[in-house]
């Protein structure tokens, strides 16, 4: 499923300048280590993902510096690249960052919002209701990050969007790890639906009021879940 989960930041080379299997190898490891299959502090075995993705060291190498520029990977001169450490106060800072910029976003999404838009995002909300219930924590996770972003692009300011996308790429790793709490899925739903209740009315303020208390609460599962 294509989603705007694999958008990348310009400065990342454009599609012309990348080669298909490259950009495999990217999205193939941006996966591995928002789903913890890479866990934190582990150091990247050259060898071992070579044969993996079967490419050369090469490719490799330009994909590591890529998640690096996203906050994954720590790449230190002659010892090697590993998965980049959570920091809590990270998350907590981004997520308050994430939470201004969603509340600025509302009036404007209200504006310019479509009944054709509407109906797109209701369409992802009913498939995340039909991945839960199935309990699909990975196709979950990705409609909900579609849900997110396409939500914040109607907005129509570039910046607000590229700024928004870039930081909730941050998240990820750390939205991840309460994706498997099935009363956090229901939560979720339950303020997903009232999103969509404030964006069908085009209440600007409505609408900026209940992203912020949706990403005050999931910060708060994410932050509890951190500290243990």
């Amino acid at each position: 499923m294509t989603t705007l989960l694999n958008r990348r930041d310009p400065g990342q080379g454009s599609a012309s300048e990348r080669s298909p299997l490259h950009d495999d190898v990217v999205d193939q490891l941006r996966q591995m280590i928002i789903r913890c299959e890479l866990v934190p502090g582990e150091r990247f075995t050259e060898q071992k993902l070579v044969e993996k993705f079967g490419v050369s060291r090469t490719p490799l190498r330009e994909a590591l510096k890529i998640l690096a520029s996203e906050g994954l990977v720590e790449m230190r001169p002659h010892r090697g690249s590993s998965v980049s450490p959570i920091s809590i106060e990270e998350i907590s800072e981004t997520f308050a960052v994430l939470g201004t910029l969603e509340e600025m976003a509302g009036p404007l999404v209200c504006d310019r919002v479509s009944n054709v838009d509407i109906a797109r995002l209701e369409r992802i909300k009913d498939e995340m209701s039909s991945k839960r219930d199935a309990t699909d924590r990975n196709s979950y996770f990705e409609l909900n990050v579609a849900f997110h972003q396409s939500m914040i692009a109607l907005s129509g300011n570039a910046v607000l969007s590229a700024t928004y996308n870039q930081l909730f790429g941050k998240l990820q790793r750390a939205r991840y790890l309460v994706n498997d709490d099935q009363n956090r899925w229901s939560e979720s739903a339950r303020e997903h639906s009232w999103i969509m209740e404030a964006l069908r009315q085009r209440d600007g303020a409505e609408l900026s009021k209940r992203l912020r208390e949706h990403n005050s609460r999931t910060a708060q599962a994410v932050l509890d879940k951190l500290r243990g």
